[in-house]
């Protein structure tokens, strides 16, 4: 069997060093999981990635492996300048941006587009001496769309395949890129490429057909002698990780997701939760989001105010728990969102709050998944409302988090991609805060039996759409397309159909 080489921006994060909170910006959970396990099954595979730290002199250092859960993890550092230009610069100010279709945040320096490309090759260098000729190699992210063409420029010939997990823009977006047809030839070099939904291919093929003049037949995209699969594969979650144990839905025990041993909420942390109820007398509204623009956590926000504003009956009776993790604190952009979120927060607190009722709790930190399943658990309304996101995978731990027989309700973006799959969600537009208000309102009056039936479809989506269910999709497809680039036809396919399409990509 071949094997399987990963690489992504990061590696999987160390453990949590405190009591229910875990590192920052690690990677953990359902998606590393899943890769884990796919590598896991390949015996030598390997796992290729930036190790989160940054100095000086760290462009000499050469690969650290180590093992996690039975996988080799090859990781090096940056230097300070390539931490500044490519990841806080390049990816975090321009990519992320025009990803999520918010053209206003653009920030384009010339030095982090070179920062950016040095450091792709920065990373294929240190892959050449570890690739093999019959070797899968899939690459996931937008940090590093351009590392498969500098493979190819070294001589490597393997099959490649890459992952995007944010948004594919639309064409008026992708092209305020400073080349945007450079950077989709980059994306031509995989073999496989794959997105969420269907709304994301199809922006990347019409991109692809009017800037590069590629055919596609509705499975594959030809261009210039090259031929590449492009395809859905919605990410999902490990279920179990997150569903209540038979018998223990009022326990603190939660299924620790593979970690080796069971997950318990300590006493006090129980108590806690309970007490951000009123002591059960009280409905829980829950946000939970990394502190990103894209989550539209300002938004929402507006959406509790006026809610409660126009529902004063609900005063009292309900609260609101907004918890941040925090996220790229270095970007001038995050510490702004932070100080609107809290400027936000004081003001309404402020003007709505009574002694014995604050109508918005806010946690600035990240829990562990034990904790934060007790959470979703307990809360009523799950308030998942992005402004522009990938998949969003909240909303799926959140379903799986519920007891079947007294579930609460998902409110959900229908700009995220999840919208896309769990339908039975209570859809809203994020942009305007009388729509959330009223997704709210009938999220916390709807009827017993609705609240089953709509959990019900909810959760058999989860079950079925699993991070599992996605890596097996997609490996099998970068295994049985055939040959690498060197068995690509060498003259470009004609293939039938007009040609450019699809007609009315995805905003």
């Amino acid at each position: 069997m071949s094997r399987l080489i990963v690489v992504s921006n990061r590696l999987p994060g160390p453990p949590a060093t405190g009591p229910h909170l875990v590192a920052r910006e690690t990677t953990v959970g359902g998606l590393a999981a899943a890769i884990l396990g796919a590598l896991r099954g390949r015996g030598d595979s390997l796992w290729v990635g930036w190790n989160g730290r940054a100095s000086a002199s760290a462009r000499s250092a050469p690969l650290a492996h180590h093992r996690r859960e039975g996988v080799d993890l090859a990781s090096f550092p940056l230097t300070t300048a390539e931490l500044d230009g490519y990841y806080h610069g390049f990816c975090n100010q321009t990519l992320w941006p025009i990803l999520h279709c918010f053209q206003g945040r653009v920030r384009t320096r010339l030095r982090d587009e070179a920062t950016y490309d040095s450091v792709q090759a920065r990373f294929a260098d240190h892959l050449m001496p570890l690739l093999r000729r019959d070797d899968r190699l899939w690459v996931h992210d937008y940090h590093l769309i351009p590392l498969g063409q500098r493979l190819r420029e070294r001589g490597w010939r393997g099959r490649m395949g890459f992952f995007l997990h944010t948004p594919f823009p639309p064409l008026e977006m992708w092209e305020v890129l400073p080349r945007p047809r450079a950077m989709l030839e980059a994306l031509f070099e995989y073999d496989v490429v794959g997105f969420h939904v269907p709304g994301f291919l199809d922006n990347y093929v019409y991109c692809a057909r009017r800037l590069l003049g590629a055919d596609w037949d509705g499975r594959r995209l030809a261009q210039a002698g090259r031929s590449q699969r492009a395809a859905v594969y919605p990410v999902g979650i490990d279920p179990a990780a997150w569903r209540p144990k038979p018998g223990l839905v009022a326990s603190d025990e939660v299924d620790d997701g593979g970690e080796g041993h069971a997950g318990r909420v300590g006493e006090a942390s129980l108590a806690n939760i309970r007490l951000l109820r009123g002591l059960q007398d009280r409905r829980m509204i829950l946000g939970v989001d990394r502190l990103d623009y894209t989550k539209g956590i300002p938004q929402r926000l507006q959406a509790i105010e006026r809610f409660f504003r126009r529902r004063p009956e609900w005063r009292r009776r309900a609260l609101y728990v907004q918890v941040a993790s925090p996220s790229r604190a270095q970007v001038p952009e995050y510490a702004e969102q932070r100080r609107r979120i809290e400027a936000t927060l004081g003001r309404v607190n402020g003007e709505l709050g009574e002694p014995d009722w604050t109508p918005i709790r806010y946690l600035y930190r990240a829990y562990d998944r034990p904790l934060l399943a007790r959470l979703y658990r307990e809360a009523d309304v799950g308030l998942v409302t992005p402004l522009r996101d990938g998949m969003n995978l909240v909303a799926k731990e959140y379903v799986a988090a519920q007891d079947p027989a007294d579930p609460g309700v998902l409110i959900l973006s229908h700009t995220a991609g999840a919208a896309q799959q769990l339908k039975d969600a209570v859809l809203v537009n994020p942009f305007v805060p009388a729509d959330v208000a009223e997704g709210i309102a009938a999220a916390l009056e709807m009827p017993l039996a609705e609240r089953q039936r709509r959990h019900a479809r909810l959760l058999q989506t989860v079950l079925e759409s699993t991070a599992e269910a996605w890596a097996d999709g997609f490996v099998k497809d970068l295994e049985g397309e055939g040959g690498g680039a060197g068995d690509r036809p060498r003259r470009p396919l004609h293939l039938a159909g007009p040609k450019l399409g699809p007609a009315a990509p995805s905003l």
